[in-house]
Protein backbone atom coordinates (compact mmCIF):
# COMPACT_ATOMS: atom_id res chain seq x y z
CA UNK A 1 0.00 0.00 0.00
CA UNK A 2 2.92 2.09 0.77
CA UNK A 3 4.34 1.62 -2.56
CA UNK A 4 1.14 2.74 -4.40
CA UNK A 5 0.82 5.89 -2.66
CA UNK A 6 4.89 6.84 -3.06
CA UNK A 7 4.08 6.02 -6.75
CA UNK A 8 0.89 8.42 -6.94
CA UNK A 9 3.24 10.77 -5.14
CA UNK A 10 5.30 10.49 -7.56
CA UNK A 11 3.29 10.83 -10.65
CA UNK A 12 1.71 13.76 -9.39
CA UNK A 13 5.16 15.28 -9.06
CA UNK A 14 5.95 14.62 -12.36
CA UNK A 15 3.24 16.56 -14.02
CA UNK A 16 3.79 19.24 -11.70
CA UNK A 17 7.35 20.10 -11.91
CA UNK A 18 7.38 21.03 -15.87
CA UNK A 19 4.85 23.42 -15.47
CA UNK A 20 6.52 24.93 -12.39
CA UNK A 21 9.44 25.10 -14.02
CA UNK A 22 8.52 26.35 -16.83
CA UNK A 23 6.48 29.55 -14.69
CA UNK A 24 9.87 30.03 -13.47
CA UNK A 25 11.44 31.22 -16.55
CA UNK A 26 8.86 34.06 -17.39
CA UNK A 27 10.32 37.20 -17.06
CA UNK A 28 9.70 41.05 -18.26
CA UNK A 29 11.75 41.93 -21.25
CA UNK A 30 12.38 45.65 -19.91
CA UNK A 31 11.01 47.39 -16.85
CA UNK A 32 7.39 47.54 -17.06
CA UNK A 33 4.16 48.96 -15.35
CA UNK A 34 1.96 46.63 -13.86
CA UNK A 35 -1.59 48.32 -14.26
CA UNK A 36 -5.30 47.77 -13.23
CA UNK A 37 -6.48 46.89 -16.79
CA UNK A 38 -5.52 46.27 -20.18
CA UNK A 39 -4.68 49.36 -21.14
CA UNK A 40 -2.15 52.02 -21.05
CA UNK A 41 -4.02 54.52 -19.10
CA UNK A 42 -5.30 52.19 -16.48
CA UNK A 43 -3.95 52.92 -13.05
CA UNK A 44 -0.67 51.79 -12.38
CA UNK A 45 -0.52 48.84 -9.41
CA UNK A 46 3.25 48.32 -9.23
CA UNK A 47 6.72 49.48 -11.61
CA UNK A 48 8.31 46.11 -12.60
CA UNK A 49 11.66 46.18 -13.05
CA UNK A 50 13.64 43.84 -16.09
CA UNK A 51 14.24 40.38 -15.56
CA UNK A 52 11.74 39.65 -13.04
CA UNK A 53 9.77 36.05 -13.06
CA UNK A 54 5.97 36.85 -13.12
CA UNK A 55 3.21 34.04 -13.46
CA UNK A 56 1.33 34.91 -16.56
CA UNK A 57 -2.75 34.20 -15.64
CA UNK A 58 -3.96 34.30 -19.31
CA UNK A 59 -4.14 36.97 -22.16
CA UNK A 60 -7.34 38.52 -24.09
CA UNK A 61 -7.59 37.04 -27.11
CA UNK A 62 -5.17 38.87 -29.35
CA UNK A 63 -2.17 38.51 -26.55
CA UNK A 64 -1.73 41.98 -26.67
CA UNK A 65 -2.52 42.37 -23.32
CA UNK A 66 -1.57 39.63 -20.14
CA UNK A 67 -3.36 39.00 -16.39
CA UNK A 68 -0.15 38.29 -14.55
CA UNK A 69 0.92 37.71 -10.89
CA UNK A 70 4.12 39.20 -9.33
CA UNK A 71 4.98 38.62 -5.88
CA UNK A 72 1.80 39.92 -3.70
CA UNK A 73 0.46 42.05 -6.92
CA UNK A 74 -1.56 41.36 -9.67
CA UNK A 75 -2.17 42.95 -12.43
CA UNK A 76 -2.56 43.39 -16.49
CA UNK A 77 0.83 43.88 -19.02
CA UNK A 78 1.57 44.51 -22.30
CA UNK A 79 2.11 41.32 -24.07
CA UNK A 80 5.78 42.45 -26.10
CA UNK A 81 7.01 42.89 -22.77
CA UNK A 82 6.21 39.23 -21.31
CA UNK A 83 9.34 36.84 -22.71
CA UNK A 84 8.10 33.20 -22.40
CA UNK A 85 10.06 30.03 -23.44
CA UNK A 86 9.25 28.24 -26.49
CA UNK A 87 11.89 25.98 -28.32
CA UNK A 88 14.88 26.32 -25.80
CA UNK A 89 14.48 30.41 -26.57
CA UNK A 90 12.50 33.32 -25.43
CA UNK A 91 10.00 34.97 -27.46
CA UNK A 92 7.64 37.86 -26.34
CA UNK A 93 3.78 36.55 -25.71
CA UNK A 94 2.49 38.66 -28.10
CA UNK A 95 3.28 37.17 -30.90
CA UNK A 96 3.83 33.46 -29.65
CA UNK A 97 1.03 33.60 -27.31
CA UNK A 98 -1.36 30.97 -29.61
CA UNK A 99 1.28 28.53 -30.34
CA UNK A 100 2.84 28.23 -26.29
CA UNK A 101 -1.26 27.53 -25.90
CA UNK A 102 -2.00 30.50 -22.93
CA UNK A 103 -5.25 30.91 -21.54
CA UNK A 104 -7.47 33.14 -23.08
CA UNK A 105 -9.19 35.14 -20.21
CA UNK A 106 -11.64 38.41 -20.34
CA UNK A 107 -11.40 41.50 -18.25
CA UNK A 108 -14.52 42.62 -16.07
CA UNK A 109 -13.67 45.00 -13.93
CA UNK A 110 -15.76 44.95 -11.03
CA UNK A 111 -15.35 41.40 -10.26
CA UNK A 112 -11.49 41.90 -10.80
CA UNK A 113 -10.59 45.40 -9.11
CA UNK A 114 -13.03 43.88 -6.14
CA UNK A 115 -11.10 40.61 -5.56
CA UNK A 116 -7.92 42.51 -6.34
CA UNK A 117 -7.90 46.39 -5.66
CA UNK A 118 -10.14 46.75 -2.70
CA UNK A 119 -7.37 48.84 -0.87
CA UNK A 120 -6.06 50.61 -3.71
CA UNK A 121 -6.50 54.12 -4.18
CA UNK A 122 -8.05 53.81 -6.88
CA UNK A 123 -10.77 51.41 -6.22
CA UNK A 124 -13.43 54.40 -5.37
CA UNK A 125 -13.65 55.38 -9.18
CA UNK A 126 -14.29 52.06 -10.18
CA UNK A 127 -17.64 53.03 -11.55
CA UNK A 128 -16.01 55.79 -14.20
CA UNK A 129 -13.32 53.34 -15.15
CA UNK A 130 -16.19 50.60 -15.55
CA UNK A 131 -18.28 53.40 -17.78
CA UNK A 132 -15.03 54.23 -20.01
CA UNK A 133 -13.95 50.50 -21.00
CA UNK A 134 -16.89 48.30 -20.91
CA UNK A 135 -15.64 47.36 -24.14
CA UNK A 136 -13.23 44.72 -22.17
CA UNK A 137 -15.99 43.17 -20.93
CA UNK A 138 -17.56 41.72 -23.80
CA UNK A 139 -13.90 39.54 -24.75
CA UNK A 140 -12.74 39.37 -28.34
CA UNK A 141 -15.91 39.15 -30.55
CA UNK A 142 -16.54 35.36 -32.19
CA UNK A 143 -14.79 34.35 -35.39
CA UNK A 144 -16.73 34.74 -38.94
CA UNK A 145 -18.14 31.49 -40.01
CA UNK A 146 -16.58 29.47 -42.98
CA UNK A 147 -17.39 30.51 -46.12
CA UNK A 148 -15.20 28.93 -48.94
CA UNK A 149 -14.44 31.79 -51.51
CA UNK A 150 -15.12 31.27 -55.08
CA UNK A 151 -12.28 29.99 -57.10
CA UNK A 152 -9.82 32.92 -58.23
CA UNK A 153 -10.75 34.57 -54.97
CA UNK A 154 -8.95 35.23 -52.32
CA UNK A 155 -9.76 36.71 -48.71
CA UNK A 156 -8.85 39.97 -47.84
CA UNK A 157 -5.23 40.54 -45.97
CA UNK A 158 -5.30 42.25 -42.68
CA UNK A 159 -3.81 45.92 -42.00
CA UNK A 160 -0.50 45.97 -41.56
CA UNK A 161 -1.38 47.98 -38.16
CA UNK A 162 -5.20 47.75 -37.85
CA UNK A 163 -7.17 46.88 -34.49
CA UNK A 164 -6.61 43.23 -33.41
CA UNK A 165 -2.65 43.29 -34.92
CA UNK A 166 -0.14 42.41 -32.11
CA UNK A 167 2.09 45.95 -32.27
CA UNK A 168 5.62 46.10 -30.31
CA UNK A 169 4.49 48.99 -28.09
CA UNK A 170 1.15 49.21 -26.65
CA UNK A 171 -1.06 51.94 -28.46
CA UNK A 172 -1.00 54.69 -28.26
CA UNK A 173 2.65 55.11 -27.80
CA UNK A 174 3.60 54.75 -31.76
CA UNK A 175 6.85 55.91 -31.80
CA UNK A 176 7.15 58.28 -35.05
CA UNK A 177 9.90 58.26 -37.47
CA UNK A 178 12.11 60.72 -38.12
CA UNK A 179 11.40 62.69 -41.35
CA UNK A 180 13.73 61.16 -44.39
CA UNK A 181 16.42 63.18 -45.89
CA UNK A 182 15.65 64.10 -49.70
CA UNK A 183 18.00 62.46 -52.28
CA UNK A 184 20.37 64.21 -53.79
CA UNK A 185 21.22 63.82 -57.54
CA UNK A 186 19.15 63.45 -60.58
CA UNK A 187 15.62 62.50 -61.18
CA UNK A 188 14.67 59.72 -59.02
CA UNK A 189 17.72 60.48 -56.22
CA UNK A 190 20.23 58.45 -58.68
CA UNK A 191 23.10 60.43 -59.62
CA UNK A 192 23.11 61.99 -62.97
CA UNK A 193 24.40 60.52 -65.84
CA UNK A 194 26.81 61.65 -68.61
CA UNK A 195 24.10 60.90 -71.34
CA UNK A 196 20.98 62.66 -69.60
CA UNK A 197 19.69 65.75 -71.58
CA UNK A 198 17.46 66.80 -68.33
CA UNK A 199 21.03 67.70 -66.76
CA UNK A 200 22.04 70.08 -69.23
Amino acid sequence: MKKLGALGFLLMLAVLLPGLAQAQRVYTAVSVHLRAGPAPDYPVVAIVPAGIAISVQGCLGDYSWCDVVIGPDRGWMYGAYIMYPYYDRDVPVIYYGPRIGITVVGFVLPDYWHEHYRNRYFYRDRDRWEYRYRAHRAGPPPPPPHRPYPPGQHPPQPPQHGPGTPRSHPPGQDRQQPPKKPKKGGPGGHPPRDDDSRQR
